[in-house]
């Protein structure tokens, strides 16, 4: 028994060292998990062998080395709980180079209420959707939405999610340039996924689509919907005046009302356009320019959230809620002026930070976490936690080697590391 602890005690201190073969299986094993679980048992072995934080920290930052993966069009597929399978369509440009991140586009098709989740084929007969706004050279998702999965039901979140990381797993894309589209239907599920789950998305362009889509009960989105929660999501708004169903004239008050809130929304009404995209050629050049100029920060300064569930759809970035107070009273500043009608108790965080010191607003929340990262803060430095006025917490806090590769494994992403978990309970 004394020899075998020996024995662990020497691989484990050989593992603390900056580069060993061991460490190296490790991450290599670690780099080629297929999935977020299957990465968070190797992160919990890369824990347990006591390799420093500072070294794991610049190895996830690092990243894996990728290599060269298949272009073309492929799917991604799994089943549906409702029986059928998610058909996700891929494509990789051809000139597609694993020495530099790529943009990723995630386009949702219109049409959601389709009775089968197989796309339509294109003029060449391909089973794929149809790309009417084809862009600059970039990885393209176009995923898999029918009757059963629209773009507003959790499931389908969890599809796109698991889609984006999948395809992150095999090839170099930027982070910071993951960003959503979608026509009609789809560009209503653009709102859905900024309302609902933010965190990978650089910014959002919803075209031909409309918010109000989500406050009619009858449309069956899951959960609530809270406007300030598009206050950290850029947004670029393309509606036709003439369009039969979502006309600029309907549009125009839901922009006015998102600016009131401080939301960066750059509309972009198209004049004698209708339900379509033929002012695509005019607008392209607009679109990508945008998307240029709105990579996504990995440590905003400042974030707002707002849920009325914790089990899921409660972070923003390095937010998340914890605990909900019973009291419901919504009668506060903290209000999104009515655009969405509510029934259900919720709570509400708004923090900002100024190097290591945080100061948060809320109502009817009883706790939350702040995710901290080497990247944001000074951990030489206390940090100062401030809600509503009142303090929170004062002091140091220790980097954990645990926090960093659980939320890795997660996330998996290169820019958005943490460091500590700093649990703040209300005053």
């Amino acid at each position: 028994m004394f020899r075998i602890a020996v024995v662990i005690a020497a691989f484990t201190a050989a593992l603390a060292g900056a580069q060993t073969p061991a460490a190296d299986a490790l991450f290599e094993r670690y780099f080629l998990a297929e999935d977020p679980a299957s990465a968070a048992v190797v992160g919990a072995e890369i824990v347990a062998a006591g390799l420093d934080f500072d070294t794991t920290f610049a190895r996830l930052k690092a990243g894996r080395r990728y290599l060269d993966e298949k272009r073309g069009q492929y799917a991604l597929r799994w089943r549906s709980t409702s029986g059928p399978f998610f058909n996700n369509v891929v494509e990789v440009p051809a000139e597609y180079d694993p020495r530099r991140a790529w943009k990723l586009r995630v386009q949702l098709h219109g049409g959601v209420g389709r009775p089968s989740p197989n796309p339509p084929a294109n003029a060449a007969g391909a089973a794929r959707p149809a790309n009417r706004i084809p862009g600059e050279p970039q990885i393209v998702l176009h995923p898999s939405g029918w009757a059963a999965a629209q773009w507003w039901d959790e499931e389908q979140v969890d599809n796109i999610l698991r889609a984006v990381d999948a395809l992150k797993r095999k090839y170099n894309i930027d982070e910071t340039q993951i960003y959503l589209t979608g026509i009609s239907d789809g560009g209503t599920g653009v709102y859905y996924l900024a309302l609902k789950e933010p965190n990978p998305w650089s910014s959002y362009l919803p075209l031909n689509g409309s918010l109000a889509v989500l406050r009619n009960p009858a449309n069956g989105a899951d959960g609530e919907m809270h406007g300030n929660n598009l206050i950290n999501a850029p947004l670029y708004v393309v509606n036709g005046e003439l369009d039969h169903l979502y006309p600029v004239a309907q549009v125009e008050p839901h922009i006015a009302w998102l600016k009131r809130m401080g939301v960066p929304v750059l509309f972009r009404p198209q004049p004698g356009a209708q339900h379509n995209t033929a002012w695509w050629p005019t607008e392209r050049a607009g679109f990508e320019q945008f998307v240029r100029e709105h990579p996504r920060p990995a440590h905003p300064t400042a974030l707002s959230w707002e849920t009325e569930r914790v089990d899921r759809f409660n972070r923003n970035r390095w937010l998340v809620i914890d605990e909900l107070r019973a009291d419901h009273a919504r009668a506060t500043t903290l209000t999104d002026q009515g655009f969405f009608q509510h029934t259900k108790r919720s709570g509400r965080v708004d923090v900002r930070r100024d190097g290591n010191r945080f100061d948060a607003v809320t109502r009817g929340v009883a706790a939350f976490t702040l995710l901290l990262s080497p990247d944001a803060i000074d951990f030489t430095r206390p940090v100062v936690m401030v809600v509503n006025g009142a303090p929170a917490f004062e002091g140091m806090v220790k980097k954990e080697a645990g926090v960093l590769m659980r939320w890795a494994a997660r996330d998996h992403d290169r820019t958005t590391l943490y460091g500590a978990e700093l649990r703040v309970t209300v005053p």
